[in-house]
């Protein structure tokens, strides 16, 4: 069995893709990818489809296949998560100071308008046949981690499509694998100390989707305020939840970024009575590093590591 492992930079992330007997052309294949839908979601990039969308409302336009796919996955997971994702809060984030890539300060958000309150992401309207898409003036969308997860998604499917025996893809810690895995155990996973410490626990997963979302990265600092990226969909604002991460097990990365962001909200009082409810495998880390998981998570003894 041949176990490869490359890692580099794209969504603003590190990635990294562990391949289980690739084909030969599988690692520059899978970059290729995820380098080309970051050019379609990137909400930095003024002519990705994304983009585009937010800065014509009201006008059909063009979008490939991929975008709308990732719009359909943002639909339900909007659903799944009882409301709490919800990406058509783009003009909150800028507002409170987000509008610049972290990995390129010339790359700026194009300027959207604050969204009306009775507008969701199923108000996108797709016509598939067509392949274009039209967003309604005052509805802006930034499909977050979301986006990372499904391009993860996206690329494994692919890869194991192709003749590559197992995938695991890790885009800033949102993380899908499915296939053959490289040890007995399935693929082992570190999870990362939001405080910048050692590992917290490391889990073992057959294949699915693993996500952390936490209130520790993707921090800025604007008018002499530290920031994060979590907006609270109730409030329209920076949420102030006593979380500092949570990471949750699922059946892909996308469900699994939702269903994260969804618990962090939730707070120390609600983060694990979300996970049961949900059906979900996951752990919970307070902003004093206490940390709690369902009894369900895998815990071995690693012999492989990826990072979240």
């Amino acid at each position: 069995m041949e176990v490869t492992d490359d890692r580099f930079r794209v969504m603003a992330s590190t990635t990294q893709v562990v391949l289980v007997d690739p084909t030969p052309t599988a690692h520059r294949e899978i970059r290729r990818r995820l380098e080309e839908l970051e050019h379609r979601w990137s909400r930095f990039l003024p002519s990705s489809d994304l983009s585009r969308l937010n800065s014509s409302p009201g006008v059909p336009l063009a979008v490939g296949a991929d975008t709308i796919r990732l719009v359909d996955a943002m639909c339900l997971a909007n659903h799944a998560t009882g409301g709490r994702y919800d990406p058509t809060l783009l003009h909150q984030l800028i507002t409170l100071g987000y509008s610049t890539s972290i990995d390129d300060s010339e790359l700026i958000t194009v300027a959207v308008d604050s969204r009306r309150p009775d507008q969701t992401i199923n108000d996108a309207q797709i016509d598939r046949r067509a392949s274009t898409m039209m967003l309604p003036v005052g509805l802006s969308i930034d499909p977050g981690g979301i986006g990372k997860g499904f391009a993860a998604d996206l690329v494994v499917t692919e890869a194991l499509e192709s003749g590559t025996a197992g995938a695991l893809v890790s885009i800033g810690g949102d993380i899908a694998a499915a296939g053959r895995p490289p040890t007995d155990g399935g693929w082992l996973i570190d999870v990362a100390d939001p405080f910048g410490g050692g590992p917290v626990t490391t889990i073992q997963v057959s294949a699915g989707g693993i996500a952390t979302s936490s209130t520790r990265s993707r921090r800025w600092t604007s008018e002499g305020e530290s920031r994060h990226h979590l907006i609270d969909p109730i409030t329209g604002t920076m949420s102030l939840t006593d979380l500092a991460s949570v990471t949750v097990v699922a059946s892909a990365g996308w469900l699994a970024e939702a269903h994260a962001s969804a618990a962090l909200l939730c707070g120390s009082a609600g983060a694990m009575a979300y996970l049961v409810d949900h059906g979900l495998s996951g752990i919970v880390i307070d902003a004093d590093g206490g940390t709690t998981r369902t009894s369900d998570l895998l815990v071995p003894d690693p012999t492989m590591v990826v990072m979240l």
